[in-house]
């Protein structure tokens, strides 16, 4: 019964995480009570031989799961995939557990022959009590040390923030109330300058050459929903958009639509995005690219775009065009947690040399699935003006007392 446990632990596990590492462990576990219950050297000698097939075996299997995810993944990143392309990567799978399983029956025996029924029975018994036996079968192990069950999310809802596109999946929601979207990095524009989701603080102690000044602090406030329209194709606006301090009032409407295209290891992305009139600033357009590679734990994007601000009927003024090359990089610490950093080159105002500056900025987000759900927890500090190499007379070059804060949350999920 203990090795059937055993055999039919290994053809269910995932291929990595938990259960790899507690079979690991018993196989472990089980060399060291053959050697301390088998007595006889010739049967211990068989019974740890087997043991030895079996690990390789387990080693085997492992290397044919990691090639069919990487199969699986290369199928997600194709939205036009088939049920051929998946059928195939199964085939493999399948042929090598159908292998495996006469594999595992012949060392099964072989193992039944080394030891005596009384010596199998006091190593299934240390082996069991370990604390990695829930894996084996439950009637070999209590209730309480059981692994709650590891939710699922659907195939195509981009999890580990380093492996994602540019572009949300087809038919794939994003409801956008946190910082650090893709969507939002190089949001910049004449005014009202930077548009991010969340709630955010700007402060603003600005340096002088022998004092400083410090400006009214203002509290924003702006949730939107992000759409997977078609193969590689998303669009979104930032369409609750309120400044909460010093006066309560409506903020510019953002919209945006991006055009992805997908490589090997990067991605390429032609953007368009506009700002409705609000505050004191009219229209605005900003067209742009951005250029993006995924890995296992690091990633960048990076990213070059002109915003023009146009006036309103209501309010003609001068057009003012504004430019923005910002980039980012991605780390997860682990596939749950990752950070963030920004940095760039801007300018808020392309006709003075004055509003020419270098921002840098860090994050910090968490992945939580829940259900079906995948929702990011995210925050960021970060100094749209840092630095000014070209300040105007009487202004410091380096501006750390401007900042801006942001925190929120984002869900995303499979709308059909």
């Amino acid at each position: 019964m203990f090795w059937v446990a055993l055999a039919t632990a290994i053809m269910m596990l995932s291929g990595e995480g938990d259960d790899s590492r507690a079979i690991l462990a018993l196989l472990a576990g089980l060399r060291q009570a053959i050697t301390q219950h088998v007595p006889a050297e010739d049967r211990r000698s068989r019974a740890l031989l087997a043991v030895t097939a079996f690990e390789q075996t387990f080693a085997h299997h492992r290397f044919e799961l990691q090639a069919f995810g990487k199969c699986v993944e290369a199928a997600d990143r194709k939205y036009q995939a088939t049920r051929a392309d998946y059928d195939a990567c199964a085939a493999r799978i399948a042929a090598q557990r159908a292998q495996m399983r006469v594999k595992l029956a012949a060392l099964r025996r072989d193992y039944e022959a080394a030891v005596l029924p009384a010596e199998r029975t006091e190593v299934i018994q240390a082996v069991s009590a370990s604390s990695q036996a829930w894996v084996l079968d439950p009637a070999l192990v209590a209730a309480q040390n059981q692994p709650p069950p590891v939710p699922s999310r659907f195939r195509g809802l981009e999890g580990v923030a380093a492996r994602r596109h540019l572009t949300l999946p087809r038919n794939v929601v994003s409801v956008m109330y946190g910082p650090l979207s893709t969507s939002t990095l190089g949001q910049r524009f004449p005014s009202p300058a930077v548009l991010d989701a969340g709630t955010s603080y700007l402060h603003q102690r600005v340096q002088t050459d022998s004092s400083s000044t410090l400006l009214a602090d203002q509290w924003h406030t702006r949730l939107g929903v992000l759409f997977g329209l078609f193969d590689d194709l998303e669009a979104g606006a930032l369409f609750l958009p309120f400044e909460l301090a010093p006066e309560f009032k409506f903020d510019p409407v953002l919209v945006f639509l991006t055009q992805q295209f997908r490589f090997d290891d990067l991605d390429l992305a032609m953007r368009f995005s506009f700002t409705t009139p609000g505050g004191e600033g009219g229209w605005s357009i900003a067209p742009g690219a951005l250029l993006g590679t995924r890995g296992r734990w690091l990633a960048f994007k990076a990213g070059v775009f002109g915003a023009m601000e146009l006036g309103a009927l209501t309010n003609p003024q001068s057009p003012a065009a504004s430019f923005n090359a910002p980039l980012r990089a991605t780390i997860n610490l682990l596939p749950t947690v990752f950070l963030t950093a920004d940095t760039g080159v801007a300018s808020d105002d392309l006709s003075s040399a004055h509003r020419f500056a270098i921002p840098l900025g860090f994050g910090a987000g968490y992945s939580w699935l829940v259900g079906k759900r995948l929702v990011d927890m995210t925050a960021s500090f970060t100094w749209d003006r840092l630095l000014m190499p070209n300040a105007p007379e009487g202004i410091s070059t380096l501006q750390p007392k401007v900042f801006r804060i942001a925190a929120g949350a984002s869900m995303t999920f499979q709308a059909m």
